[in-house]
């Protein structure tokens, strides 16, 4: 089955063209008038204004609601950041200014440590009660440059732009050390998470594969270190 992708401009681009439709015909029908600026004619020309008046309405309200669509399609529902699809666009916004303008940003690939087990001992509910608490914080913690997203399950990313790579490390470090403060009271049981982060730096000539890539073996590495810690000094 073949599905025809949606063209918002196509869309508005037609609506435009019935509107003009119909404007020339009232236009038409002013100016074959005999009769002169007579009532008639007023009349006339009152019902184009108040046709252009509305169409130009319509035009606006479709415009708005194409906008909250696409904010829709690039949002995760969940958490309210965006999803891996509109993350992937601020990604490639950020290698483009690196080639254009040398610009480096810092991508931080967040993973919460024994989130499995939250929603396998409490449920799921209670998992997506920590996935939104998380969300919150995230949120809140990055500039209007920067981006935060929700990857899938209980993986994350963070876009830190316009800034130094080993201050926006810096930056990364008070969010992990602000997702460990979480509690969740959920039915007399207080959850809380940690998370262990990988980075990669955007700069110029990078693909969007190799960042991903990056950030991911880093996370899996710094999980791993982690782990042996809290092994090696029975850390809970």
């Amino acid at each position: 089955m073949n599905i025809i992708q949606y063209n918002p401009d196509l869309q508005i681009k037609n609506n435009a063209l019935s509107i003009s439709k119909k404007a020339t015909e009232l236009i038409k029908k002013f100016h074959q008038s005999s009769d002169g600026l007579t009532l008639k004619n007023w009349k006339a020309l009152s019902e184009i204004l108040d046709y252009a008046a509305e169409a130009e309405q319509t035009i606006a309200d479709q415009k708005e609601y194409i906008s909250n669509l696409e904010s829709l399609a690039s949002t995760d529902m969940l958490t309210g950041l965006l999803n891996r699809q509109g993350f992937e666009n601020e990604i490639e916004n950020a290698i483009a200014r690196a080639n254009r303008y040398g610009e480096i940003s810092l991508f931080a690939f967040v993973d919460l440590d024994g989130f499995k087990r939250v929603n396998d001992t409490y449920g799921h509910n209670a998992g997506d009660a920590m996935l939104k608490r998380v969300g919150e914080l995230l949120i809140k913690s990055v500039r209007q440059t920067d981006a935060a997203s929700r990857l899938s399950g209980d993986e994350f990313g963070l876009l830190l732009s316009k800034c130094d790579v080993e201050k926006a490390k810096e930056r990364a470090g008070y969010i992990r050390h602000y997702l460990k403060k979480i509690t969740l009271n959920y039915h007399g049981n207080v959850l809380s998470t940690c998370a262990s982060m990988g980075f990669a730096i955007i700069d110029r000539n990078v693909a969007m594969e190799e960042i991903f890539d990056i950030a991911d073996k880093a996370m899996y590495e710094n999980k791993r270190e982690r782990k042996q810690t809290r092994n090696k000094y029975h850390l809970t």
